[in-house]
């Protein structure tokens, strides 16, 4: 005789079952809005630590000088110190002349190098970056003088931010001159988007480095 086999009854999910297996999703969700949170926070909290450096203008104190009378000053505006700092005025294009004519014209032309003291500038420091260290064009009598007719340039800075030391930035903040009719210069400051494809056509004729070594030629 065969063997009756016997017959399992089915099981029945209480809704004690239900409830425990929905607890690790409620977890498991909970546990990822916090993630996103402190993800949210963590990248605000780096944008605002982010390095902050500025540039402005001061007006040139000689009018009939006015590329090697004007004075421009980096801040760090942001909340950590920046180190490795050495700057340069790249000047863009430049025009001299009489009247309306411009005689002399010049362009890629960079000044010399300057640093802020140890290299470095804490929160709220600054330093002055010159335009040029010497007058770009002179004339003697019986010549008339030459007078800036227009001017485009940008004060670059190469820089490291504390403490992702490790890694080197620049930026570079684009002045344009504004002439007025008694040799008076006024600089707007002007985005700098035009200006970085030349500057970097410049550094890569002198090695791809910065500082580059300039040309006594340009001195």
């Amino acid at each position: 005789m065969k063997r009756k086999s016997k017959q399992r009854k089915p099981y029945k999910v209480s809704s004690r079952n239900l409830a425990a297996s929905s607890k690790p999703s409620k977890i498991g969700l909970t546990l990822a809005v916090i993630s996103l949170v402190l993800t949210a926070i963590g990248l605000v909290a780096l944008i605002e630590l982010y390095p902050r450096l500025s540039a402005t203008a001061a007006s040139p104190t000689d009018p009939d000088d006015p590329l090697t009378s004007s004075k421009f000053t980096v801040s760090n505006d942001g909340y950590l110190k920046v180190t490795d700092i050495v700057s340069a005025c790249f000047l863009w294009r430049a025009g001299y002349g009489t009247h309306d004519t411009v005689d002399a014209k010049f362009s890629s032309y960079l000044a010399e190098n300057v640093s802020p003291p140890e290299s470095k500038l804490v929160p709220t420091e600054g330093f002055t970056v010159p335009c040029t260290g010497h007058k770009v064009v002179d004339t003697a009598p019986p010549y008339i003088p030459l007078r800036l007719m227009k001017a485009d340039l940008a004060i670059v800075v190469y820089y490291r931010f504390w403490p992702f030391t490790f890694h080197r930035t620049r930026r570079l903040f684009r002045f344009v001159a504004r002439t007025g009719g008694r040799n008076e210069i006024v600089w707007e400051k002007q985005p700098s988007g035009v200006i970085e494809p030349d500057f970097d056509r410049f550094i890569e004729s002198y090695g791809g480095h910065f500082p580059v070594l300039i040309p006594k030629s340009y001195k």
